[in-house]
């Protein structure tokens, strides 16, 4: 549960007005809970929580044009801080939830990290707080076995004193008195006062350096890619990438050593496309991720392309546009022309066109679920409730052997089958198997990309 306040001139962050002004105030409220709200929506997109939004002021419906149409919003009721907290902590516990966790709108680092640390902490403990820098807490977290006591002791204190920096350790004081148990997350900041606007500040600095000249890190996942590897973490040094992680699935072959020698990051991990993406992020250090399969090729200007589409207000998953082997080859450009049509049918970007998005982004999502098959179809649907998704003007050109192999006309039916059963519910396992059973590679074959 968000907790936050519809944006009112003179109405919002008043302690920020002597260095911003009523305007500059109003602005920074108004993107900074945009922002907040954003971080928790891509959160509960993970499939930890589910996302509500309690706001003070406002229609359900002019929230909604605020912070995106796809948050539920209810309106907050009490005198102050804390019988606003409580109310909104029995609403959601009065739906069956087993644990609530509320937060404010003004704490731009917090994400799906402390979300998940919190949720947790709370299998050992009844109450987890999350410490502000400024003496008060930026979330608290209550099992619904203990809120009958939780709510009135630390959210409906009159003594409470709501607003100060002495609020945590107040709160702490009085579940101590009640006896209930404690556990403390990292300190955040929230942007409350004149000194905290450096937080902020650093965060839209960030966000223009992303879109004018991100801090890419190309993860590359391999099994057996002996013939491709070399090609492909040249070529994706060759943009500017500030590295190249090759996420290995175990390979047999020369995969390993050929990558090293050229330049990139080997990252062992577990068999299995998500896997490998999964571990593949886990270490990269962009700002700016890039997924790509080792037979796919990057343009020279990638990051040109990059930053241009996330420069897209709302903008959260990027890709190229799909370009499959030789131009010169009449088939190829058949494939180019079918896998297009596919791009602009189903309007998701796929594994062989490069998909890319904000690192922070990807964490708060939760990466790609583990399954079999098609984690890159499953990831973009999710991007795509959370905000917007660009095609950038430039190839990513991917090898036709999958295409040659099987044939166009067998390998397009097999990949539309396998989407149609995903929209119509049919599990991983049963996929996977459609896929392998149509697509068995030869001796010399290996199944189509998804």
């Amino acid at each position: 549960m968000v907790m936050t306040r519809f944006p009112v001139r003179g109405g919002v962050k008043t302690r920020l007005e002597p260095a911003l002004g009523a305007d500059g105030a109003f602005e920074l409220h108004s993107e900074l809970a945009r922002y907040c709200v954003h971080r928790m929506h891509a959160t509960a997109l993970s499939g930890l929580a589910e996302l509500h939004v309690s706001a003070d002021g406002g229609s359900a419906a002019s929230v909604r044009r605020w912070l995106g149409h796809a948050v539920r919003v209810h309106p907050q009721f009490g005198a102050d801080l804390g019988a606003r907290l409580a109310y909104a902590a029995r609403a959601a516990l009065r739906d069956g939830a087993p644990a609530v966790v509320l937060v404010g709108s003004d704490t731009p680092d917090l994400g799906r990290e402390q979300v998940s640390a919190a949720l947790g902490l709370l299998a050992s403990s009844d109450v987890v707080l999350g410490p502000a820098t400024d003496g008060g807490y930026y979330l608290i977290a209550m099992n619904a076995s203990v809120a009958d006591r939780a709510v009135p002791a630390l959210l409906e204190l009159v003594t409470m004193p709501w607003g100060t920096s002495r609020v945590l350790d107040a709160t702490l004081e009085a579940a101590a008195a009640s006896g209930l148990s404690t556990a403390l997350l990292e300190p955040l900041s929230d942007v409350d006062r004149p000194e905290d606007l450096t937080v902020w500040e650093q965060i839209l600095a960030q966000e223009e350096q992303l879109r004018v000249q991100p801090r890419l890190s190309v993860v590359i996942p391999a099994l057996n890619e002996a013939a491709e590897i070399a090609s492909a973490v040249r070529g994706a040094h060759a943009t500017g990438a500030i590295e190249v992680i090759v996420a290995d699935g175990g390979s047999t072959d020369a995969t390993v050593d050929i990558a090293r020698k050229c330049g990139a990051m080997v990252v062992p991990s577990s068999r299995g496309r998500a896997r490998q993406l999964n571990a593949g992020a886990d270490h990269a250090s962009g700002d700016v991720l890039i997924f790509l399969h080792a037979d796919s090729r990057l343009p020279a200007d990638a990051l040109d392309h990059i930053g241009s589409a996330l420069r897209g207000s709302g903008v959260v998953l990027g890709s190229f546009r799909f370009r499959a082997g030789d131009p010169a080859r009449a088939l190829d450009r058949l494939i180019t022309s079918a896998g297009r049509l596919r791009q602009r049918v189903f309007k998701l970007p796929y594994g062989d066109m490069a998909p890319f998005l904000r690192h922070r982004d990807f964490d708060d999502l939760g990466g790609f679920l583990d399954v079999p098959v098609m984690e890159d179809y499953e990831f973009a649907l999710r991007c795509k409730r959370l905000g917007l998704l660009r095609t950038a003007g430039a190839d990513c050109v991917t090898s036709a052997r999958a295409w040659h192999d099987h044939g166009l006309i067998r390998v397009t039916l097999v990949n539309a089958r396998v989407i149609a059963g995903y929209r119509l519910g049919a599990s991983f396992e049963r996929l996977a198997r459609w896929r392998a059973g149509i697509l068995a590679p030869g001796p010399e074959k290996r199944p189509a990309r998804m």
